[in-house]
């Protein structure tokens, strides 16, 4: 073993705090890195067992050359089952219908099932029983229970009645859902192209079938399906990839800094180092093995608790009664994200082991606690800091000139990106600037004052906490400035496209636009008129809704007719998912800055307890400590609560443009960014409690002796 990893190995066992608070940020990143790794194996595992639409008991699937337009498919069907070789045949069809079911009346998905035979694909009941024949039919169990509906009510479809007679669990239920047998005549003008067919014909017979477009095996399709779904799985990936590399370049910025300040401890050490005959090329490895350790140890720490919480996730969902997908760990990947994480620690502690190895011998003789304070050099910071800000600017621009949703959006992506550069290059002087703005504010109250010379003292410190936070809250205004535009347009849309309370599109027997308007408003609950092709239904002043529902679901027949309040809801239910989910990617970064800001304050209190100590023999007390560490953490989290809400606002009104949508006529989301800003500030004080009970407790006999 080299002599830099036994320095590096002794340090760890001589101070695991320190590798733990080092690597804490790495942990974070390096849970969600491999969070996301086993999602997406998980989810390709699951979709490889259950996505093919081909029947389990298929021997081939038959592609029609038409429309796919029922009647075909029905008579290809037929001309299917008198192949020799041919046991069963079944044609997957599904499609939109009007079905009357009180106050659920609305347009369901109606598909169909053989129901029995091998190519079902039907799981058993969770009540009543399958359909013997025709006028009967099945409820997803989804729809059961927003309904209320089941085994013997009654819905109408097309004209027809049909009874329920079972609750079927079926794989996707986004929508209210109907399953019947094939050959009921409700599945009359359902669409549909794939054909299963069950048994041992010969292909060649099955492809000269007048209608047939293609023929391949049960298990080529299967395999073409399965891979559709990888890629799915795979895109999915990528698109964590993006929220991954960010929490970890959140993590690098945080092992800089907390390499600095540990550094800037052990700068006696590493000059006795320098004294006994060490080389700077030596010190520099040392702390660059202590790197590796740390990111090796972060990294199967962060993988292990991704795969325990894996396991408890599934286990929960299991318990509750819902069917969970199998576990799938992927090892090979998870290995990856653990060198992953060690090569980032590396890299982000290049920069102080290289200092490190710059300690002269001489300071040995004297070293002062804290290198931090050296002032950051504005002379190749704030040149490099414009050229970044003005490289932004010119992508801003492009973005919102090329016209192009996608484009667009990845070049103000890459604009934001370039001004967080800028914001990590010239930090220092942006805390320093904030702290000098407070001090007039804290000038009479003595934990604000230490608190703000500390922040201009040690400016790259805290420029370290406070891009970072900067970096999470600017990503969650930017995604609450652009849902707010998104909602607000996706609203306007429906007002403008949708001008009524149900709008009928007709199609199938119904195409007669004016005798559909004529027997909807033939209903007394109903108004009606054409307009641009369709029939604008409005319900008539104190009309029962129940009753609106069902005279349209009666009225409408074979046409499609939209409800323009369940689509807003549904509207407001995507854009819901849609910021939840955002919130929750954006979040893991933000987590990785608050642990940040909490193990930045504890080493920097470690670092500075005797200058604690010393204050308190001057008379400070217990208390007036533990807010000035709770002081510093408040300065740090409203600096990048202003830079973030600023920062991130502007750029969700450039996605926004970029995207074609605009600003919204309301405006940003003034209170959900002032909520954002208030809750940063609070986050950031409560990641100081640790760091806060640790100054309290610190006597004042410890300023007499090393720290």
């Amino acid at each position: 073993m080299n002599p830099a990893t036994r320095a590096a190995l002794a340090g760890a066992r001589r101070s695991p705090r320190r590798l733990l608070l080092t690597g804490l940020a790495v942990l974070v990143a390096t849970v969600f890195a491999a969070a996301a790794v086993i999602l997406t194996a998980t989810l390709r595992g699951d979709l490889t067992g259950d996505l093919s639409s081909v029947p389990a008991g298929a021997s081939f699937s038959v592609r029609t050359d038409g429309a796919g337009d029922g009647t075909g498919d029905g008579a290809v069907v037929e001309r299917l089952r008198a192949v020799p070789g041919v046991d069963a045949v079944s044609a997957s069809r599904s499609g939109l219908v009007s079905v009357d079911a009180g106050a659920a009346s609305g347009s369901w998905v109606l598909s169909t099932d053989p129901m029995t035979g091998p190519l079902h694909t039907l799981d058993p009941p969770t009540a009543g029983r399958l359909p013997t024949g025709p006028g009967e039919v099945l409820l997803g169990t989804g729809t059961a229970e927003r309904t209320g509906l089941g085994p013997g009510a009654t819905v109408g479809v097309g004209g027809r009645t049909l009874t329920v007679t079972g609750v079927v669990p079926l794989r996707y239920e986004g929508n209210d859902m109907l399953v019947l047998s094939d050959d009921d005549p409700a599945a009359a003008g359902l669409s549909g192209s794939r054909i299963a067919v069950a048994g041992d014909p010969d292909p060649a017979a099955l492809a000269a079938v007048p209608g047939v477009g293609g023929v391949t095996t049960a298990d080529e399709q299967r395999d073409a399906d399965l891979a559709s779904a990888s890629a799915s799985a795979d895109a999915l990936l990528a698109g964590l990839s993006v929220f991954v590399g960010l929490a970890l370049v959140a993590a690098a910025v945080v092992v800089a800094s907390t390499f600095r300040i540990v550094l800037a401890r052990r700068t006696r050490e590493l000059a006795l180092l320098r004294c006994v005959g060490a080389s700077r090329r030596q010190v520099a490895r040392s702390v660059l093995a202590e790197a590796v350790l740390t990111g090796l140890v972060a990294g199967i720490g962060g993988a292990a608790l991704a795969v325990a919480g894996g396991w408890a996730v599934l286990a929960v969902v299991g318990a509750s009664g819902t069917d969970a997908p199998a576990l799938v760990v992927p090892w090979g990947r998870l290995a990856g994200c653990v060198l992953l994480a060690a090569v980032v620690t590396v890299l982000a502690a290049l920069a102080p082991a290289l200092a490190a190895g710059r300690t002269p011998p001489v300071v040995a003789l004297g070293a002062a606690d804290a290198t931090g304070a050296r002032a950051p050099r504005a002379r190749v910071r704030l040149p490099l800091a414009a050229l970044a800000l003005l490289a932004a600017g010119g992508l801003a621009a492009v973005a919102v000139e090329v016209g192009d949703a996608l484009p667009g959006t990845a070049l103000a992506a890459l604009s934001g990106l370039l001004v967080f550069a800028a914001l990590v290059v010239a930090g220092p002087f942006v805390v320093s600037g904030a702290a000098r703005a407070v001090a007039p504010l804290v000038a009479r109250w003595a934990p604000g004052r230490i608190a703000v010379g500390n922040a201009r003292r040690m400016s790259r410190r805290t420029a370290a906490m406070t891009t970072v936070l900067s970096l999470g809250v600017g990503l969650t205004a930017a995604l609450l400035v652009a849902v707010a535009g998104a909602s607000a347009d996706a609203r306007d849309a429906i007002d403008r496209n949708y001008p009524a309370d149900v709008v009928v599109f007709p199609g199938g027997v119904d195409g007669d636009t004016g005798v559909l308007a004529a027997r909807l408003d033939a209903a007394p609950e109903l108004t009606a008129r054409v307009s641009d092709g369709v029939v604008l239904v409005e319900p008539v002043p104190g009309a029962d809704p129940v009753a609106v529902r069902s005279a349209v679901a009666r009225g409408a027949g074979d046409a499609s007719a939209t409800f323009v309040a369940d689509m807003r809801e549904q509207t407001e239910t995507a854009v819901g998912a849609v910021r939840g989910v955002g919130l929750g990617l954006v979040g893991v970064t933000l987590l990785v800055a608050v642990v940040g800001v909490g193990v930045t304050l504890a080493l920097s209190v470690s670092e500075r307890t005797r200058e604690i100590a010393l204050l308190r023999t001057l008379g400070l007390s217990r208390a007036a400590s533990r807010r000035a560490v709770a002081a510093e953490a408040a300065l740090a989290g409203a600096v990048a609560a202003v830079l973030g809400v600023v920062l991130g606002g502007a750029y969700g009104v450039l996605a926004l443009a970029a995207t074609g949508i605009g600003v919204p006529a309301a405006g940003v989301p003034v209170g959900q960014l002032a909520g954002l800003a208030a809750a940063v500030v609070a986050v950031a004080v409560a990641a100081s409690v640790g760091p806060v009970r640790r100054a309290g407790r610190i006597e004042p006999a410890h300023g007499v002796v090393a720290a």
